[in-house]
């Protein structure tokens, strides 16, 4: 976990002269795969969710899908645009951010941009924990833009893909939020004494499994368990303060992002998360269109709490449907089975693994075969 924000991507490479953004509007983009160090092992379920024939976890357990948001790691696993996703047309890659600031409107669309400038308002990732992850929360837009000065926190939900039972690892599981009330002093009583023994036994801790969801709302405290393969839509920033570093790769003063705990404990929230509460942030696919007849569905997988922020939905496609996010930036996983993505301009193959970003300016899409996509999007309801 790093602790930056969205910035400003370098300077935009040369685009070639004929068509200029037109031609990238043609179809929807495919994405090459873009990994990312952390400081954790996994991705093994990366591997195998992209038809690899040796999974294996290693030192890059996420993969950033349609992202402008730099990883921002230690100097010694620095790579330049790592964290920023590419695209390959007429033999030539480019960054999705040097697109953005090429034309931020025929990307990201003129309400983002209106709103927020040039960003996406979005970051969108396949990750898999070969481990736990430790204890930790993200602020809220309120704390970013008074504490950090960042108009974006950070939200983040899970759709759950995949699971494994690591060896010596409870089975796969996640913690999420306060069962009670935390007190502030009690809170950082068990920070300074690194009792994450009793951070996690207060939290609500629950197996998760295949087409589950959760959504994290900004500063709930929370931890993805060993063997959990999912993807996470979240606003885009890297702020995570930590709450558990002991036994981890994290310096004492990382934890808090060097502006000490007296500032950065107000970041969690700590009040009781349970009942008809948890369940909210433990949605169930809602069908927002599409029928079975129609050879087409679309399931909202967040519930309302992420529309603030985000939306994700599920799209199950036997035949042929129209996208139905035109002119809105959307990042897509195709999850299950193949087909094609197509525009009046030509058509692009899709099988389980790829990853697509289909611009605001994309031509108006066909999504046909047997297959279902996941997609993300920005959202500001």
């Amino acid at each position: 976990m790093s602790n930056r924000a969205w910035m400003p991507p370098r300077q935009p490479q040369p685009m070639w002269h004929r068509d200029g953004m037109d031609k990238l509007l043609d179809l929807p983009l495919r994405l090459s795969p873009n990994r990312v160090y952390r400081f954790y092992r996994g991705g093994a379920q990366i591997d195998a969710f992209r038809g690899a024939p040796d999974p294996t976890d290693g030192e890059f357990p996420e993969d950033w899908v349609g992202s402008v948001t730099p990883a921002i790691n230690p100097p010694e696993h620095t790579r330049d645009g790592e964290g920023l996703s590419t695209v390959e047309v007429d033999g030539q890659t480019y960054t999705l951010a040097d697109l953005l600031i090429q034309d931020p409107e025929a990307v990201a669309g003129s309400e983002v941009v209106a709103r927020y400038g040039p960003t996406t308002a979005l970051l969108v990732k396949l990750l898999d924990a070969g481990s736990r992850l430790p204890v930790h929360g993200h602020p809220s837009r309120e704390f970013a833009r008074h504490i950090l000065h960042s108009q974006f926190g950070k939200a983040e939900a899970w759709v759950v893909l995949a699971t494994r039972q690591i060896p010596g690892q409870l089975s796969p599981r996640v913690w999420l939020g306060f069962r009670e009330e935390v007190a502030r002093d009690q809170l950082a009583e068990w920070i300074e004494r690194q009792d994450t023994d009793a951070i996690r036994t207060a939290m609500n801790e629950f197996e998760v499994r295949p087409g589950d969801a959760v959504f994290v709302r900004p500063g709930l405290p929370h931890a993805t368990g060993a063997g959990v393969f999912l993807i996470e839509a979240q606003e885009p920033t890297d702020f995570s303060v930590v709450a558990e570093y002991r036994g981890y790769p994290i310096a004492p003063d990382e934890a808090h992002l060097g502006l000490g705990w007296d500032t950065m404990l107000d970041c969690f929230d700590r009040s009781a998360v349970n009942g008809p509460a948890l369940a909210a942030l433990r949605p169930r696919p809602t069908r927002i269109a599409g029928s079975e007849s129609a050879g087409w569905t679309e399931d909202d997988l967040l519930g309302e709490q992420s529309h603030a922020f985000f939306r994700a939905t599920r799209l199950s496609v036997r035949g042929s449907a129209a996208w139905p996010h035109a002119g809105i930036y959307s990042v897509v996983i195709v999850t299950r089975g193949q087909g094609v993505a197509e525009t009046v301009h030509g058509e692009v193959q899709l099988k389980r693994g790829d990853t697509l970003a289909i611009l605001a300016g994309t031509a108006e899409t066909t999504i046909s075969g047997d297959l279902e996509l996941v997609a993300a999007m920005p959202s500001f309801d």
